[in-house]
């Protein structure tokens, strides 16, 4: 009861919370692996995981009011929860709601966003392999009462879809997060747009003509300890078919991204890192046919980013003893389950040893045995091959039956 009390509070606390989340591939994901690049690697089955995400965005420009300058702050800010569950070894299933988004643009919020719904598969390879394959698709349902929105990547308000493929490598076969383990994604998001008109205007003459696709990309690697996860991701998009001239984000974009992770307890994880904008901000929206301009000095993405989140295993058994983690053989903590996979891992390789000390103390005593063998065959070729005794010095008693008789 206290898990689920103190998981509802933080959870709420997060999602409430001014932050950003998910709004397009790439963007704070769930399950195994890194917070933005997905992973090859599936959840073990029948595992079930809840994720909070949020992350912020502000600037302060000057306006003027009344004909005088006058500083503004603007903003970027969301928060959403996820459900990740495994039904079967190379298969996960994600649901991904955005509660609450808002930029600061004069028109309010979105309570709900947009919900986002996943599909994996994972944890292909050999058993022997370190490097493991899966693929992903994803699909965007719009719930939201606003899109094409200034500092978030594009939306045109329609079902949008994506495909993603993934490459995992980490040396450890047992436990992946265990070591260095480093990932690759490529992938496409078509938004499926045709015949949308942007801008939301009784008077925008312009539309989608031809539907808007672009080319994901990402990479990076996790840098385990204790209880700390170090991670450094460099993700990015392309458009393949840009928006119309009236799409707040119809540039390319490339974020570098730090992050760690911290397990306090075996069932929960902490996550706070860092987008920083690589790409120069090149302004190609036409503020027409009814499309307001937020403020010229604002970018279309945001230059920085601070993400934070949380993750709960919400059917982890708890260990005994209250020991929430134990300590692997290279000193990094992990669950008590693990734990003693490992061990029973250990003990396995333990007697396939014995089982090969036995064979091959088998094949010796046969070797030897064959040693002797020959050994014995030369000893009675030896006996053979003596020059006979003569008949005087056998004993009397030794003659022929015959003899006797005589």
């Amino acid at each position: 009861m206290k898990k689920i009390i103190a998981l509802a509070a933080f959870a709420a606390a997060v999602t409430l919370a001014p932050t950003r989340a998910q709004s397009q591939a790439f963007q704070l994901n769930g399950g195994r692996g890194l917070p933005h690049v997905y992973t090859a690697w599936t959840l073990p089955r029948g595992q079930f995981t809840l994720h909070a995400f949020g992350s912020s965005y502000y600037q302060t420009v000057v306006v003027k009011k009344a004909g005088l300058p006058e500083a503004t702050t603007f903003w970027d800010v969301q928060s959403a929860l996820a459900l990740y569950y495994a039904s079967g070894k190379h298969l996960e299933w994600a649901a991904k709601q955005v509660i609450y988004q808002d930029t600061h643009r004069g028109k309010g919020y979105n309570v709900p966003d947009d919900l986002y719904l996943n599909m994996k598969f994972g944890s292909f390879g050999s058993k022997v392999s370190p490097l493991k394959v899966g693929l992903v698709f994803n699909g965007r349902v719009p719930l939201a009462q606003e899109h094409n929105i200034i500092f978030e990547p594009y939306s045109s308000g329609s079902v949008e879809l994506g495909l993603i493929g993934a490459a995992s490598y980490s040396p450890d076969l047992l436990i992946p997060e265990n070591a260095f383990n480093l990932h690759v994604n490529f992938g496409v998001w078509h938004h499926n747009d045709t015949g949308k008109r942007l801008t939301g205007s009784a008077t925008d003459s312009i539309a989608v003509l031809k539907p808007s696709q672009e080319f994901l990309w990402g990479g990076g690697f996790a840098i385990p300890t204790n209880q700390f996860d170090f991670s450094f991701e460099l993700y990015g998009r392309m458009f393949m078919t840009k928006p119309p001239a009236t799409a707040y984000s119809r540039e390319d974009a490339i974020y570098f991204s730090p992050s760690v992770n911290y397990r306090p307890k075996h069932w929960a994880a902490l996550n706070v890192g860092f987008d920083f904008r690589l790409t120069q901000d090149r302004e190609q929206t036409e503020y027409i046919s009814g499309l307001s301009e937020i403020n010229k000095d604002l970018p279309s993405y945001p230059q920085w980013r601070v993400n934070f989140g949380a993750t709960f295993h919400l059917n982890q058994a708890a260990p005994p003893d209250n020991r929430p983690l134990f300590v692997s053989a290279n000193g990094r903590l992990v669950p008590r389950q693990k734990s003693l996979e490992n061990q029973l891992n250990v003990e396995q390789r333990k007697t396939e040893n014995a089982e090969e000390e036995l064979t091959k103390i088998r094949e010796e005593r046969k070797r030897m045995e064959a040693m002797l063998a020959r050994l014995r065959n030369l000893l009675y070729d030896n006996k053979s091959a003596e020059p006979a005794k003569p008949e005087e010095n056998k004993n009397p008693e030794d003659k022929p039956a015959q003899k006797k008789n005589e």
